[in-house]
């Protein structure tokens, strides 16, 4: 037999509910209360005990100096009297209580305890359950007298249990929890009478939700008594005025007519704050709705009606193959130019047929891809620098291994010269390989530096040593500016003498024979500033802004033809900024290009 729950009002569910929280609010407040007081209660006779225990150590000391043992028994049991103490006991250094204020211990072993181990400020003691079950605390203390010790002063303090405490509260518990009480029962009346209006209103929803759909339903007004039984009353008014009136459509038929209308809405705005151009057409192919993106990406301004084909054509002449395409309403995709006073940009144009018998047409999108071809281009330029780095090292190597292996009749300074070129090649793979490695963890956000102090004076002599060969090889003039005291700096050195080493190597790479390259090396306001300057090449003004992009390369024959990377630069300009510094970079075509570095002393000596 089903049993059917009394309908409460909501007035006395949120009553109901609001006595619920406030009893076990009340409840654990007085929980923590006790709890509270009995540690209070517990650590103030503690404390109260060991208050006195310096003064009865000092009287105990006095009285052996002066009588001995004979009357340390009336002195302890004096002490427990006024302390409250549960016993007090000297244990002499042979271990023997030689008094105690329970009079059968005395001149008895003293018993090791066993109990968890107390300390409370300079006191040590033990915890421990004696044999009537009361929780025991003793506190032990060492006597001397003339510096000599002659025991050790045991008390024992009995720790109160909860029931004690709840007996030490009693007297006040009906003022605590009587007085709250009282103020939670006025409170549910007043709020069963604040939200009176509120049930009526409930009681005609719940009539109401009980119909069936699309059945109508009287709502009555009510007695008013504040703002939300005049609110109730505002809105009866109305309904009855929509019902009377020539607008006689259901509150169903307008909600869903509102709801369209806002979901139409919110479809717009969503299509208006997406990257991507959106467009709709009609089966003629002119403009019924565009978002912003796609003015944004056409570069030109058009209103409704407009053809997209037209404009897509005024672009570039490849759009000519998507409007025919679009001819036999299939898919169709195309990648058309459109050129800027800044860049050109390169723009993807998909075409897709909308399957509608109300509103036929064409969904066009438009996405700017200029990125992603610039970084398929610089993907395919790395793998082209790549393979030739790879290859070329990996045929030399073999050809000489191979030369030193089949041929007997090499003499010793062909050997060492072709060891020389082998170990020559392998150094230039491993430093392909450490580049790709420090990109690989610059990507990853991995890329750390490890500073400490180096020798300045010792630094840049690395790097003069590491770029000599390259200079001599080249024939051409190096010349270094150097201060002549450099203090000790805290950088990482590994990194920046690759940085350096890196500069100076590119500085020698493209500078043709008889060309110069200086170094020059100023420490001021608290900075190291290193330039690295060539009669080279130099760079393109259009080509400067990318010189630290990785993978970069100038397009210019001279630099093509020698051999790189594009990670160098990166790398460097990776480094310097983790120093906390700066690299730039000025550089006139066909004169040549200087590298200026700063990076800020820390921990300078």
């Amino acid at each position: 037999m089903l049993v059917r729950r009394p309908n409460l009002g909501l007035p006395r569910r949120v009553v109901a509910y609001y006595l619920l929280f406030c009893i076990v609010a009340v409840t654990w407040l007085a929980a923590g209360v006790l709890i509270t007081t009995h540690s209070v209660l517990s650590s103030r006779n503690i404390g109260t005990c060991l208050a006195r225990l310096d003064k009865l150590s000092a009287a105990i000391e006095l009285e052996y100096l002066r009588n001995g043992t004979e009357n340390l028994q009336a002195l302890l049991l004096r002490a427990k009297a006024e302390s409250r103490l549960d016993y007090c006991a000297i244990v002499s250094n042979d271990g023997l209580y030689c008094a105690h204020t329970q009079a059968s211990l005395i001149d008895q072993e003293a018993a090791e305890l066993e109990g968890s181990h107390l300390q409370w400020g300079g006191f040590k003691g033990v915890s421990f359950v004696n044999s009537n079950g009361s929780k025991i605390s003793e506190y032990r203390l060492p006597l001397a007298a003339n510096k000599q010790p002659v025991g050790m002063l045991h008390i024992g303090v009995v720790e109160p249990d909860i029931w004690q405490t709840m007996a030490a509260v009693a007297p006040l518990a009906p003022v605590a929890i009587l007085v709250p009480l009282a103020l939670v029962a006025l409170g549910a009346i007043v709020l069963s009478r604040l939200t009176s209006p509120l049930d009526e209103v409930s009681k005609q929803l719940q009539q109401i939700a009980a119909l069936p759909l699309g059945s109508t339903e009287q709502v009555s007004s009510i007695r008013v008594g504040d703002a939300t039984s005049l609110g109730w009353n505002r809105l009866v008014d109305l309904v009855h005025r929509n019902q009377e009136g020539p607008d006689n459509r259901t509150l169903e038929a307008r909600l869903a007519e509102a709801t369209v209308s806002r979901r139409a809405s919110q479809d717009r705005e969503i299509l208006e704050s997406i990257p991507d151009g959106v467009a709709m057409t009609d089966i003629e192919g002119r403009i019924t709705f565009a978002n912003r993106a796609v003015a944004a990406l056409l570069g030109e301004n058009f209103a409704e009606g407009a053809s997209i084909q037209e404009l897509l054509r005024d672009i570039d002449e490849k759009a000519q193959e998507i409007a025919l395409a679009g001819q036999d309403g299939r898919p169709a995709v195309c990648e058309i130019l459109r050129q800027g006073s800044l860049a050109d940009r390169i723009i993807r144009v998909s075409r897709q047929g909308l399957d509608s018998s109300q509103q036929p047409g064409q969904v066009w999108c438009l996405r700017d891809i200029t990125q992603q071809k610039l970084s398929e281009k610089m993907r395919d330029q790395f793998i082209d620098t790549a393979t030739h780095e790879l290859r070329t090292p990996l045929s030399n190597i073999k050809a000489y291994a191979e030369t030193l292996v089949t041929c007997d009749e090499i003499d010793v300074e062909q050997q060492k010269e072709f060891c020389n070129i082998i170990n020559s090649e392998v150094t230039r793979l491993a430093r392909f390989v450490d580049d790709l490695l420090s990109i690989s963890s610059m990507e990853m956000g991995s890329l750390t530096i490890e500073r400490q102090k180096v020798d300045t004076e010792r630094l840049f002599e690395e790097v003069l040593e590491k770029i000599e060969p390259l200079v001599q090889k080249k024939n051409i003039t190096f010349s270094s500016e150097l201060p002549e005291k450099m203090p000790e700096i805290k950088i990482d050195k590994d990194k920046i003498v690759a940085v350096l080493v890196n500069l100076l190597g590119n500085a020698v790479k493209y500078t043709p024979e008889g060309g110069h390259v200086t170094l020059r090396v100023k420490i001021e306001h608290s900075m190291l500033d290193f330039a690295i300057e060539d009669t080279g090449v130099g760079i393109a003004e259009e080509e400067l802004p990318k010189v630290f992009d990785k993978f970069f390369r100038s397009a210019d024959p001279r630099i093509q033809e020698e051999t790189g990377t594009g990670l160098g630069l990166s790398l460097a300009h990776e480094v310097v900024q983790m120093h906390g510094g700066e690299i730039t970079v000025e550089s006139v075509l066909n004169q040549g290009t200087t590298f200026l570095v700063s990076i800020p002393l820390e921990g300078a000596s």
